[in-house]
């Protein structure tokens, strides 16, 4: 994904953070035993997030002590291959092969093309263990294509376009019957919002200088709008968060939904025009 969602660290607990280590590890070791060792470097926050979000509102927290190819001298905490790490593993690949050939087509990203094919096996792997996942990716991807190339100049429509792409994959996530699978597709929707419109601000500058479509280029919108939006989308998801009854990870989700979002988004927000 973007990179956008992740903890506060400055307000994490010493408990919090090595939760976070262990989940960030677990999802990393778990793509390079489904997709082999280079697909590590697909690895994101985000697919983190939503790792932890599904466990929390499953209940999953085991972990064990295993070893990393990067660090072997020393085990280390990680979460165990349960449904929630598995379904972010095949997330985190179909998203960054979507990205990478998006990245071409539309900026003509020199890495593009060699990150595409290097993921062209783990992709494929992806879309045959869980297709419907591929399908509802592909759609928003397609739909969003759209809007790009007709040069979409409503800011709300991409944003949403993208929105409904998470919502999607939140409708696809191994989560037991309950309130859990109508409410977390509505807090991955609001993020979704939420990360499109954070990172069509951040590529403002960049998206001018190439000539690639960017939603607030299109809509001629300002920082008061972007603050707006991003505001409200923040709000919403938390909305729909507060409507889980999480207890594993509660801290840990907290800080990254409350604390750490808003971090980022000061961040972005704040940062200087290059």
């Amino acid at each position: 994904m973007f990179g956008y969602i992740g903890p506060c660290r400055d307000e994490l607990k010493i408990r919090e953070e090595a939760e976070y280590k262990a989940w960030y590890c677990g999802l990393c070791k778990c793509i390079g035993g489904r997709y082999g060792q280079g697909a590590r470097l697909a690895l994101s926050y985000d697919c983190t997030f939503v790792a932890l979000l599904l466990a929390g509102a499953a209940g999953e927290g085991a972990t064990c002590l295993a070893r990393c190819p990067f660090h072997p001298f020393k085990k280390r905490i990680m979460a165990l291959n349960g449904p929630s790490v598995s379904f972010a593993a095949d997330l985190d690949i179909l998203l960054a092969w979507y990205k990478l050939a998006d990245d071409w087509r539309d900026e003509r990203k020199l890495g593009a093309p060699l990150g595409h094919l290097a993921l062209a096996g783990p992709a494929r792997r992806a879309q045959v263990r869980a297709p419907e996942l591929d399908g509802a990716i592909r759609m928003g991807i397609a739909e969003l294509t759209r809007l790009e190339k007709e040069g979409c100049k409503e800011l709300d429509a991409p944003a949403d376009a993208f929105a409904r792409l998470m919502r999607a994959v939140g409708e696809q996530a191994p989560l037991p019957e309950g309130s859990a699978r109508r409410v977390v597709p509505q807090v991955l929707y609001h993020m979704g919002r939420w990360v499109y419109l954070m990172d069509a601000w951040d590529d403002r500058a960049k998206d001018a200088k190439r000539g690639a479509y960017n939603a607030f280029l299109a809509a001629a919108a300002g920082e008061e709008r972007a603050r707006f939006l991003l505001a409200l989308s923040q709000n919403e998801a938390l909305g729909a968060y507060e409507l889980l009854d999480i207890e594993t990870h509660k801290g840990l989700l907290d800080n990254i939904l409350y604390e750490g979002c808003a971090a980022r988004m000061r961040g972005v927000l704040e940062a200087k025009d290059e």
